[in-house]
């Protein structure tokens, strides 16, 4: 014990590390934990299936009524741009325009569009050195949120409206009467609105009358000359399913050569005007004004896209918008229709 205690510490060190070995290798080891055992998660009990499938059905009807009331909102409030100051609307069927001379002198030259996307329109149009008077104007749309797409305005060449007067008589008031009374300007209007009798009326009217007449269409969004197009080949399509004078073999010729017309041409941004110019003998010009001036004037821009010979081109473009049972905008249609029938209430030759 006293040797012991002599020997140096340096000495005892490793008997002191092997009896910490010693004890660290007769400690018992933890025992390994196995994972705990997988529980399927019990059946859904009868009440709970059937308080799922209620919940869905709730979900259901809540996304069905939301959609609706999407629709209603839609249609009580159309698609309005802030790029235009207010204007109210114009209502379908409201007659505008048929400028008297009383009004030139007050200065009543615009008509609104019916929409604060688009300018107002100008009363009369300036083509060539040749005035046209506003006779009616609308919005289409397309799709079941109505959409607008573009407000298209009827013009007539001033100096050829007391001969649509004339010609609009004789479905309205007897022989040689130069005006119109309320219960037959009542029987024209529902004469050119019947999907019968406006096909039989404005077919023969932009056959064989020789008035001159102008399409304003100014794009509410922008747009492009294909899409335009597009639109238009549809309706004429539609039209010439009928058969009739568009079963001659020179007919698919006269369609292509409309389609190439706008073919490739790029945009036509929002508020710019588009102008198709149909003459006496059914010749329809195409005209775009980029600057899309609102004075009634064409911009210095203004090019002519070329011109279309066939009278049926033109016939069956007119038409999608006149007659027929489907129209290309129906506020547009009823627009034109009242501003006729306003023009068969005043002596022929009044309105100038």
């Amino acid at each position: 014990m006293f040797a012991a205690r002599l020997l140096p510490r340096r000495l005892c060190r490793p008997v002191q590390a092997t009896l910490r070995q010693t004890r660290a290798l007769t400690l018992p080891q933890p025992t390994p934990r196995r994972p705990p055992p997988f529980h399927r998660p019990p059946s859904p009990s009868r009440e709970e299936l059937h308080a799922t499938k209620h919940r869905q059905t709730i979900l259901t009807i809540g996304a069905v009524t939301s959609m609706i009331a999407l629709y209603v909102l839609a249609k009580q409030s159309p698609q309005q741009s802030l790029d235009s100051l207010p204007h109210p609307p114009i209502q379908p069927g409201a007659p505008v325009i048929l400028t008297t001379d009383e009004e030139k002198r007050a200065g009543v030259e615009l008509v609104p569009s019916g929409t604060t996307s688009v300018p107002d329109f100008p009363k009369h149009l300036e083509i060539e050195d040749k005035e046209y008077t506003l006779v009616g104007l609308g919005i289409r749309t397309v799709s079941f949120l109505g959409i607008q797409v573009y407000v298209v305005g009827l013009y007539v060449l001033t100096s050829d409206l007391p001969a649509l007067s004339t010609y609009l008589l004789q479905y309205a008031a007897p022989s040689g009467a130069t005006s119109t009374i309320a219960s037959e300007r009542d029987s024209l209007r529902a004469l050119l609105l019947s999907p019968e009798h406006s096909e039989r009326i404005f077919t023969t009217l932009l056959k064989n009358s020789h008035i001159s007449t102008a399409l304003r269409i100014v794009p509410t969004r922008n747009t492009d000359f294909s899409h335009l197009r597009d639109g238009w080949v549809r309706s004429i399509t539609a039209r010439a399913k009928q058969g009739g004078v568009y079963e001659d073999p020179g007919w698919a010729a006269a369609l292509d050569e409309f389609k190439r017309l706008f073919g490739g041409r790029g945009s036509v941004p929002k508020k710019k005007t588009l102008l198709l110019v149909r003459n006496g003998e059914g010749r329809m010009t195409c005209w775009y004004d980029p600057q899309g001036r609102g004075d009634g004037k064409l911009g210095s821009g203004t090019m002519m896209l070329g011109d279309i010979r066939d009278y049926r081109v033109g016939l069956a473009l007119w038409l999608g918008y006149l007659a027929g049972e489907k129209v290309a905008s129906v506020p547009a249609r009823e627009s034109m229709v009242e501003g006729l029938v306003e023009l068969v209430g005043r002596p022929v030759g009044s309105v100038v």
